[in-house]
């Protein structure tokens, strides 16, 4: 068997010259069959020009198989990825690429409308920018403990900030992927699971109302009975002693029998508010009417204005129960403003009414406002209120299939809104 060398030589003198030569010699290389050399070699003593373009006709050939080879692997990868690529892009759920730093390799389409950014917003960013402040430390933990082979089979409750600030809450489960030549990265799938719960946190609060109320029945029911003997009993004392300082003393004994018993009615309104009776109602005169009896509240230096427009507004409600809300918002709005400003503003939204109450006053904090339909949950002073005022509005709007809101700032003041459809729906009562 010649050496690929010697082909070389007669493909030079073949007159193709040193580049036929280094062809005929990898040719050689490759050769597999003794005859298949043989054959060349013979081809190329006997006709040395004809035996150079043979050689370079077979390594032609020889390289669009090779050619042809690799083409079909590349499509078959071509393919493989691009259905990879469609599979990651239609999946509902979230998808993200992470390396061991955090940052974003990849994310899918579903991700990117989780987070509410661009594709651009995320990729090469890290992962923790998307992550709340007061989660951070737990998300930091979770890659962790994954990157060292922990935590595999856990469903992690997690949260999410969006472009907007909007929190979302989700579960995520996750692979480490360790390719023997590459970096491990990590995939997390991401499902959004916001709607659940808030569905889950409503019924929980429903519960949780409901069982106070059977709690605020019962107690307004046990402390009713000996709150009425107490005011007979003082009563009759009072009409058989014609001592002063005892008449003083039984004077104060029947105040706060007063006080008592207006805290358990409270109590039995909260706990059993009971069938609303919703008649058409001019709610421009309603307003208007609670706004006069507000006034009792009112602090010197403090102005009302009042916006209710030139056209009546007419709804169906049980006007009882929104005079009632109107003038516990005012009240409160009285209470915490001092030298300042209440604005009363009656809006006409079409299908439905908006009723906001706005004061100047000292403003609520954002963990208080969390809080001020709870029932019980007061920031007066003890003594000053029981914590209900709220949480009866609530259920009483909420009867008429409306809503309360709250907004605030501290130290600016602010502004309750209550919304009404102008027509009556069937709504189980909160509590």
């Amino acid at each position: 068997m010649l050496s690929g060398a010697a082909i070389a030589i007669w493909a030079v003198i073949g007159g193709l010259g040193i580049l036929f030569g280094v062809f005929a010699v990898a040719i050689a290389l490759q050769a597999a069959a003794f005859d298949a050399m043989r054959w060349l070699l013979a081809l190329a003593i006997e006709a040395p020009l004809a035996g150079g373009i043979i050689v370079l006709i077979w390594y032609s050939r020889a390289l669009t198989r090779t050619t042809a080879a690799g083409d079909a692997a590349s499509s078959a990868l071509a393919n493989s990825e691009a259905k990879y690529r469609e599979l990651i892009a239609s999946a509902p759920d979230g998808i993200f690429v992470l390396d061991p730093q955090a940052k974003v390799l990849d994310v899918n389409e579903a991700g990117e409308t989780l987070l509410g950014r661009e594709r651009g917003d995320i990729v090469g960013h890290s992962f923790m920018e998307f992550v709340p402040t007061d989660r951070l430390a737990s998300a930091h933990g979770y890659l962790d403990d994954r990157l060292r082979g922990f935590r595999a089979t856990e469903l992690y409750e997690a949260t999410f900030s969006t472009a907007k600030g909007k929190r979302v809450h989700v579960q995520l489960r996750s692979q480490v992927v360790r390719p023997a030549d590459a970096d491990s990265y990590v995939v997390y799938i991401v499902r959004d699971v916001t709607d659940q719960r808030e569905a889950q946190r409503q019924l929980l609060e429903s519960e949780r109302w409901a069982s106070m109320g059977r709690l605020a029945s019962f107690v307004a029911h046990e402390i009713n009975t000996p709150l009425t003997n107490i005011s007979l009993l003082t009563a009759s004392i009072a009409r058989r002693v014609s001592d002063a300082e005892v008449q003083e003393r039984l004077k104060k004994i029947a105040a706060q029998g007063r006080i008592a018993a207006s805290i358990t009615a409270e109590l039995l309104k909260f706990a059993r508010p009971g069938a609303i009776n919703p008649v058409e109602t001019n709610l421009t005169d309603l307003v208007r009417e609670a706004v006069e009896q507000a006034e009792a509240f009112r602090k010197p230096g403090v102005e009302v204005r009042t916006e209710l427009g030139s056209e009546p507004v007419v709804c169906t409600v049980d006007p009882l129960r929104i005079h009632e809300v109107l003038v516990n918002l005012l009240k409160n709005a009285f209470e915490a403003t001092a030298n300042g400003r209440i604005r009363v503003r009656l809006e006409d939204r079409g299908p439905s009414v908006a009723v906001s109450v706005s004061d100047t006053g000292t403003g609520i904090r954002p963990e208080v406002q969390q809080r001020l339909f709870e029932a019980f949950y007061t920031t007066k002073k003890k003594g000053e209120g029981t914590g209900l005022g709220l949480a009866i509005s609530r259920n009483f709007v909420a009867s008429h299939g409306g809503d309360i809101t709250v907004t605030s700032e501290v130290g600016k003041g602010s502004t309750f809104t209550v919304f009404l459809p102008k027509q009556p729906v069937s709504v189980t009562t909160p509590a």
